[in-house]
């Protein structure tokens, strides 16, 4: 729902609460110096600004007793309430910052303009064709995907930037996409190794924030080597070498199952094995050694396609696959859409044409003979 344009966008119009260039021609949401030299007139401006915004969602709820109004006003407002939180402990991290303040701008831009959506969508700042909804807006850019969650307002999720970044045209949209989510990557050490991490900021199911996710560390790491190959820039190379090392260090991206390791879509969610996630994970992983000869990556690939070979029987009803299993003994969650089954489908094709062996692509043919029995179109594989 259109909001007339409030246009209640930041009091001062400086190059610092812009998105412009810099000096050297880079864009500012791509410029990581940006955000941390003008910080703190940035989160100024942005918190002022989601105050105003936020006022006058609730002034138009009191007035007209429309509940969603009022759902707009918490979601808007998410973004400054978890920040606000984790500053109450410590100090934010630079890429932290970063996060923060296109976090609380996006949400900026589009509750000044439109109320929540009645359900999870995904949108981008720009008006570049990709397979999400685009928001052009003139005081934000940005390259990445915002997911709306309900109570929780707009976020960066990195499964589906990895996502968008899998389905650029170009080269240099495929690049921007990755420039731009670098800067949001946090680098740790863990016993002398250096690994990286994208961490989520939003509650999902009772994870509270910076929590991890399997399919976007291996999705990612593979388009960062890709990247790399692409350049031969070595920043690409050390974030990707990064991500794979996060497979090693105490994040909990890995369940150790008696069927073998299992990558975790949610890493909160220690027994609930989501079929597309591993798969995916497992997928970009081999694609970190295929561009870069990481060895590390062909383990975990190895250990990926492993897993699968010995747990693919969970997943099948004889029927449809099963989105996920949960639990001590790895009971069916939900039958999969038909969507995710046409990816089961698909994936399961993939890790055949990785690995060159037919049991994995008789598993693709059973799974697709199911779409044939329910006189459904089956998969071109």
């Amino acid at each position: 729902m259109i909001l007339g344009l409030i246009f209640i966008l930041a009091c001062n119009p400086s190059h610092a609460v812009d998105n412009t260039t810099d000096c050297n021609g880079t864009p500012d949401h791509l410029n990581r110096s940006y955000y941390l030299d003008n910080y703190q007139e940035l989160l100024k401006g942005a918190v002022k600004n989601n105050t105003r915004i936020r006022n006058h969602l609730y002034t138009r709820y009191t007035s007209t007793g429309d509940r969603r109004y009022y759902q707009a006003y918490i979601d808007a407002g998410y973004a400054v309430k978890i920040f606000s939180g984790i500053k109450s402990k410590r100090a934010l991290r630079s890429d932290e910052k970063i996060m923060e303040i296109k976090t609380i701008q996006a949400n900026n831009a589009y509750y000044s303009r439109k109320l929540s959506p009645s359900d999870t969508i995904v949108i981008v700042f720009n008006s570049r064709a990709c397979q999400f909804r685009n928001m052009p807006v003139p005081e934000f850019k940005s390259s990445l995907p915002f997911v709306y969650y309900k109570n929780r307002g707009w976020h960066i999720y990195p499964v589906t930037t990895s996502n968008l970044a899998g389905g650029c045209r170009n080269t240099t949209d495929f690049l921007e996409v990755l420039d731009e989510q670098k800067l949001t990557v946090s680098f740790r050490t863990y016993r002398g190794m250096r690994y990286a991490v994208f961490p989520m900021y939003f509650d999902y199911h009772g994870s509270g924030t910076g929590w991890l996710d399997s399919f976007a560390q291996g999705n990612l790491a593979g388009h960062y080597a890709r990247a790399y190959n692409l350049t031969g820039k070595r920043e690409y190379l050390d974030i990707s070498n990064s991500l794979i090392n996060s497979f090693y260090a105490p994040t909990n991206l890995v369940k150790t199952t008696k069927y073998g390791n299992f990558y975790l879509h949610y890493n909160f969610l220690r027994e609930h094995y989501i079929l597309n996630a591993h798969l995916i994970c497992t997928l970009g992983i081999n694609n970190v050694h295929r561009y870069t000869g990481n060895s590390r990556a062909l383990n975990l690939f190895r250990n990926g396609v492993s897993t699968f070979r010995r747990m693919n029987w969970r997943f099948d009803s004889g029927r449809w696959t099963y989105y996920a299993v949960s639990g001590r003994y790895y009971r069916p969650a939900w039958l999969a859409s038909e969507g995710y089954h046409r990816l089961h489908v698909q994936l399961a094709n993939r890790v055949w044409k990785a690995t060159g062996d037919s049991y994995y692509r008789s598993i693709a043919l059973r799974w697709n003979r199911y779409l044939k029995r329910k006189g459904l179109r089956p998969e071109r594989i």
